[in-house]
């Protein structure tokens, strides 16, 4: 019987494998995703040389003298670094002027990042193109595009859109919102206006964790956005548990990101087993960048019907999102709850449990009923009071997982 369980933590920042040992009397039952073959140098070549529904970037592109790639942020695990290579080399090949490339790091309503998080982002990338520009959605520099079908205002970054050519960099992972992330939502909401974010955010209802793209209206909202936009081309990954690329699909921004959430669908497919568990360990590996992303590690794991603690340790433990929380600076300023007290009632009642070495120093989650720690020794001594024997399912990359119930 396993003792103790090795996960990996840190993807944003500090990316490691830690082993975390367990109460004698759990019993573990690890559930890795299906997962698919990490590829080799030809099959990404070969992504690019054969696209899905487009010709290739360096033909698609002639007689442009400007581009934009847009790659999602560091709360991806986006391989960007040789993608972006790969994509600027094509431009290039095109004959667009290193000068007049410029990466757009779409970070939504998210925070702006900063220059060192930026080169460490995107590594030798950052200096082959001519200029790194990190979206800030309260930014009044914006061109207005036009309104989707639904209603939705479309305020792009204008040096974006400006740009003759543009490609998108990102990766497809289940959603709560729009079923499938990555591709055109690098433009809505990577690069656009925090009021149009605001709007599609809020105007659409919640999705099937990993559903069907095409029957999602908040899907086809951003879609249109995209096409206001005139993303010509979409580079869509999958990533395997470790950040691994073991998919891309490379053409126009919708086949390519259907072909790419075909692949990702049956490598994220996840059998728990016939073990109804007790508690679900769910590791926010690899979207572990700030609590904005929690949901994606919290949902999956309640198909379990059981309590979950989630294991994180964050790039940045701010859990300020613009839509939300309007502009930055001011939300610093306020003052903040207390951190709530791990107490014995807390532990008998609560059905989320956080570990994160950030609690109480710069993370206090916004849910008073969890029980957090930032001691994995001290946590375990009290959850074996709580649950003193107990089939425990562990979900190692759950974001990225879609479990199955027998």
């Amino acid at each position: 019987m396993k003792s103790s369980m090795t996960l990996r933590l840190g993807a944003s920042y500090h990316d490691r494998e830690e082993t975390f040992p367990v109460p004698e009397g759990w019993r573990l039952r690890v559930c890795p995703p299906a997962g698919r073959p990490v590829l080799g140098a030809d099959e990404v070549a070969r992504a690019f040389a054969e696209p899905v529904g487009s010709r290739p970037i360096r033909e698609r592109a002639k007689g442009a003298k400007s581009a934009a790639i847009l790659v999602d942020d560091f709360r991806r695990p986006t391989p960007a670094e040789p993608l972006c290579l790969a994509v600027a080399a094509e431009l290039k090949e095109a004959g667009v002027p290193r000068e007049e490339i410029r990466v757009f790091l779409g970070n939504g309503a998210h925070r702006v990042m900063s220059e060192a998080e930026a080169q460490q982002r995107l590594g030798r990338a950052y200096d082959e193109v001519g200029e790194v520009v990190s979206h800030d959605a309260f930014s009044p520099d914006m061109a207005f595009l036009g309104i989707t079908s639904f209603h939705t205002p479309v305020l792009v970054n204008r040096q974006a859109a400006e740009a003759d050519f543009s490609v998108s960099i990102s990766t497809v992972y289940p959603h709560t919102l729009t079923a499938w992330g990555g591709g055109a939502k690098m433009v809505l909401p990577g690069i656009t206006h925090v009021s149009t974010s605001r709007f599609h955010h809020t105007c659409h209802p919640r999705a099937e964790w990993g559903g069907d793209p095409d029957l999602n209206p908040a899907r086809r909202d951003l879609e249109e956005a995209a096409a206001l936009f005139g993303l010509d081309v979409s580079v869509c990954c999958v990533v395997g548990t470790a950040k691994e690329l073991c998919g891309v699909a490379v053409g126009d921004p919708t086949l390519a990101h259907r072909q790419a959430v075909a692949w990702a669908r049956a490598a994220y497919a996840t059998d728990l087993g016939p073990v109804r568990p007790d508690l679900v360990i769910a590791n926010a590996y690899p979207m572990d960048g700030d609590p904005t992303q929690l949901g994606k590690t919290e949902i999956p794991c309640r198909r379990g019907g059981a309590p979950i603690l989630i294991v994180i340790d964050f790039a940045d433990p701010c859990p300020w999102h613009g839509v939300y929380d309007g502009p930055r600076e001011p939300y610093l300023r306020r003052n903040q709850p207390a951190v709530p007290t791990p107490t014995p009632e807390l532990l008998a009642k609560a059905d989320t449990f956080v570990y994160c070495p950030q609690f109480g120093n710069g993370y206090i989650p916004t849910n008073r009923n969890w029980y957090c720690e930032s001691d994995w020794d001290r946590l375990m001594a009290a959850m074996t009071q709580r649950f003193p024997a107990a089939n425990v399912t562990v979900l190692p990359a759950a974001p990225l997982q879609i479990p199955t119930v027998a």
